[in-house]
């Protein structure tokens, strides 16, 4: 694998942007219509880097023939802001655009794939139900999956100003951002509804939202796969489901 390190200027966001891309080296293996890609996210605190320097994505990539791109979306929470970048838009539009006329990255659903962990995941969630024609699969662990109640809890612990800087001083939070609303209306496209995988540890946080989440998805008739194991909010757990979810994604 060849890692690459760089930003670009974003017109989503108005600034330059950082990014690293995960590419196979060996042309001789280079297919035509451009490698496969998974669309990593980081969670709250991290940045691009973390997936490289906490897990072992990068052997797991390589093996399976995998890209990787792994962008930093700061404190955006995966939203467009009210007061800041639309970073939403940039992930689902500009991102995809870039990494496929630069580095010869897929452009087609098929080959398109989208994951993360603790807010990462709940991006990746977000992702794939707004755009089921621009991702086929995406993989979520230990996502947060209740929004309003995550909003609420941190607000109560002080965090109001970040929250602001997201849904504006009133802290409303629209439909768009609700993964429950999302997935109702699943229907929708469920003749191109992405694949799922969710894994959770029963120690997280997040665990309770992620047994509501599976039973509404459920209720969806949205086709899905959850794992869960005894373990908490945990690089460890994340390393070994991210390979689950990308052989599923995959087969």
């Amino acid at each position: 694998m060849a890692i690459l390190e760089g930003s670009f200027y974003s017109k989503n966001l108005g600034r330059d942007t950082d990014v690293s891309i995960v590419l196979p080296h060996d042309s001789a293996a280079e297919p035509a219509w451009g490698y496969p890609v998974l669309y990593l996210f980081h969670g709250s605190g991290d940045n691009h880097k973390a997936w490289l320097l906490r897990s072992n994505i990068e052997r797991y990539a390589a093996e399976r023939g995998v890209a990787l791109v792994l962008p930093d979306v700061q404190d955006s929470f995966y939203c467009d802001m009210k007061y800041g970048g639309k970073y939403l838009t940039y992930l689902i539009e500009e991102l995809p655009e870039m990494a496929g006329r630069m580095f010869h990255i897929s452009y087609t659903r098929e080959r398109s794939f989208v994951g993360g962990a603790g807010a990462g995941g709940y991006g990746a969630l977000k992702c794939a139900l707004l755009s089921p024609e621009r991702f086929s699969g995406c993989i979520a662990l230990s996502p947060v999956t209740e929004i309003q109640a995550y909003v609420d809890y941190t607000v109560r612990e002080g965090k109001s100003k970040l929250w602001k800087g997201i849904f504006g001083e009133d802290l409303y939070i629209d439909k768009s951002h609700d993964l429950y609303t999302l997935a109702s209306n699943a229907n929708s496209f469920i003749h191109i509804c992405p694949k799922f995988y969710i894994a959770c540890g029963k120690q997280d946080s997040v665990y309770e939202q992620n047994l509501r989440f599976k039973e509404h998805l459920n209720d969806c008739h949205i086709d899905f796969t959850f794992e869960q194991a005894n373990a908490g909010e945990e690089w460890s757990f994340w390393d070994a489901a991210v390979q689950r979810g990308l052989d599923l994604m995959l087969s």
